[in-house]
């Protein structure tokens, strides 16, 4: 087995023009500049991370989109035995301090958990960095270092999926070294933190753990070390200030950076975004992202006839209707199939959103996000039209009564609601009100039978686990499914990219065949551009969908 991942080629962005600014109107906050921290995964930490922390590959949609300027990932061996390696280009810290072996490694430390719970004969003790952990939890020992090409093998017990994105370069070794082991040399500080990985010391690793785990904190009037400011990425933070309604970021283009991505805007200002920060575009702000409302319809509406940008993309999650299955009426597969037909789908849509349907993009996919080759595959051979299309057997047996769960603060859900409830009657569905008042409710209780809910696109084998195996904590349905949960674990362990895609379609193929959820819309986001910005393409998708794409704005060419 040979997979290896790299970046495609092509002619670099635009250099940076000098003197260019743009304002973000930002909903978010930095509280700290770790992103890899488990206590720090924040969408403001994420959105600032997205754009000061280079990386091998990104995961975009259902792709990950590799950065050889910033390394190479190559998983080699067999199934038996399988190793990853990292083999770094020659990326460095806005201070001009190498990345090299010892960021690697603290990177795999912190990410494989390995030290918390050490195989035996590691450690004479435990260190818990507290890492967001990956698929390097399957890690057999500790890698094997080749310092001369800047790169680490990681042994695994088991092929990983995620192995492309498994080792996050979140901090400097350097500065976690010059803290925890009181060092000033940088160099000599990344050496020690190396030596106590290598060596498993755990009375170094615990001062170098509780280093990671602080020494990278935003305190809530901004104040942050300067060496908590370092960059790897195209922009590097410049201040953070406390503003009216929150907090404010600068950036600036990052000199010491020489990857893939070059920006245009030399400084990036992420402004609080109040209650009226579509009045301030074009004034105050640049760039707003909103969420579609009836009270904003006509305004960006207004906008758009004025020649303003607007661009719309969905925020990784989509509205769905899920189906308890282990009590009331649907126990039976053959009543859900015939209930999810009765479901009319596409009325869903302008139903809920009124004159902003246009903005609900439909989906008939639950694992994969619109538009990819993924989604393509799976729309193809779940067989969800064919089973789900109009049909007779859509009629409801007699006295069936159906209680939908719902958030009532929620126009989109309510007004879904009504339009579920008007469709189903006509094929001889009673549908009674269980509506809540607030999301976070909406599977309390247990008189309801059926839940609308916005659920999120499940991105790794523990999410997908989460939401529709057999004991997932966010398993709506009460049920499941033993073929499904092999597929889940399968999947997991699957480090051909075509292949795990192919084993995902089987996950979804799974939930077609149990009648349990039937895909409705995704839910979008609004952007509205000033006329002086161009290029500004929000990403779908949870993780920093606006201030990732950064990187590709540019001013208006007059």
């Amino acid at each position: 087995m040979a997979l290896v991942a790299t970046a495609c080629s092509g002619d670099l962005p635009a250099s940076v023009e000098e003197g260019t600014e743009v304002t973000v109107a930002w909903t978010g906050s930095l509280t700290s500049t770790n992103p890899a921290n488990a206590a720090s995964v924040t969408d403001g930490n994420l959105d600032i991370a997205s754009v000061t922390r280079g990386a091998f590959g990104t995961l975009v949609d259902d792709t990950v989109e590799m950065d050889e300027t910033f390394g190479k990932v190559t998983m080699e061996g067999d199934d038996k035995q399988p190793r990853v390696r990292f083999d770094l280009a020659k990326p460095t810290w806005s201070d001009g301090v190498p990345i090299d072996t010892a960021d690697l490694m603290l990177g795999w430390a912190a990410s494989s958990g390995y030290f918390s719970n050490p195989k035996e004969g590691s450690s004479d003790g435990t260190v818990d960095f507290g890492g967001v952990t990956t698929g390097l939890t399957k890690s057999a020992y500790i890698p094997e270092i080749d310092e001369g090409a800047r790169a680490i093998e990681v042994p695994l017990v088991v092929p990983v999926v995620d192995w492309q994105t498994a080792l996050n370069v979140a901090v400097p070794a350097h500065v976690v070294g010059q803290k925890a082991l009181k060092i000033e040399d940088p160099i000599e500080a990344k050496v020690a933190v190396e030596n106590a990985i290598e060596e498993s010391d755990t009375a170094k690793l615990t001062k170098i753990a509780e280093a990671w785990k602080s020494i990278f904190a935003v305190a809530e009037d901004g104040k942050a070390s300067e060496a908590a400011l370092l960059s790897s990425g195209p922009y590097k933070i410049s201040k953070i200030s406390t503003a009216e309604g929150g907090q404010e970021v600068d950036l600036e283009a990052n000199p010491e950076y020489a990857g893939e991505a070059k920006p245009t805007y030399e400084q990036v200002r992420l402004t609080p975004a109040g209650a009226d920060a579509l009045d301030s575009l074009g004034e105050k702000v640049d760039v707003v992202q909103v969420a579609p409302t009836k009270g904003n319809r006509k305004q960006v509406r207004d906008l758009e006839r004025r020649d303003y940008g607007v661009a719309t993309a969905n925020d990784g999650t989509m509205w769905a209707l899920t189906l308890r299955t282990d009590r009331g009426v649907f126990k039976r597969k053959e009543t859900r199939t015939s209930y999810l037909r009765a479901v009319p789908r596409g009325d869903i849509s302008e139903g809920g959103a009124g004159d902003w349907a246009e903005a609900y993009e439909a989906t008939d996919v639950v694992l994969f996000p619109p538009g990819g080759e993924g989604y393509q595959i799976a729309t193809e051979d779940s067989g969800f039209n064919t089973k789900f299309g109009a049909s007779e057997d859509a009629k409801a047996p007699r006295g069936a009564r159906v209680c939908i769960s719902y958030d009532k603060s929620s126009a989109f859900a309510s007004g879904a609601y009504d339009t579920i409830a008007n469709a189903v009657d006509d094929e001889g569905w009673s549908t009674a009100d269980c509506g809540v008042s607030s999301a976070d409710k909406v599977l309390s209780g247990s008189r309801w039978d059926a839940v609308l809910a916005r659920i999120p696109i499940p991105q790794t084998p523990e999410e997908i686990s989460a939401q529709w195996g057999t004991k997932g904590s966010l398993n709506a349905t009460g049920g499941g499914d033993r073929e499904r949960d092999r597929l889940i674990s399968e999947l997991a362990r699957t480090a051909d990219p075509y292949e795990a895609r192919d084993v995902r379609v089987e996950i979804e193929k799974s939930l077609v065949r149990d009648s349990i959820v039937v895909p409705i819309v995704m839910n979008p986001t609004v952007t509205v551009i000033d006329k002086k910005v161009d290029s500004v393409r929000p990403r779908s998708g949870q993780v920093a969908p606006l201030v990732s794409t950064v990187v590709e704005w540019s001013p208006t060419k007059k």
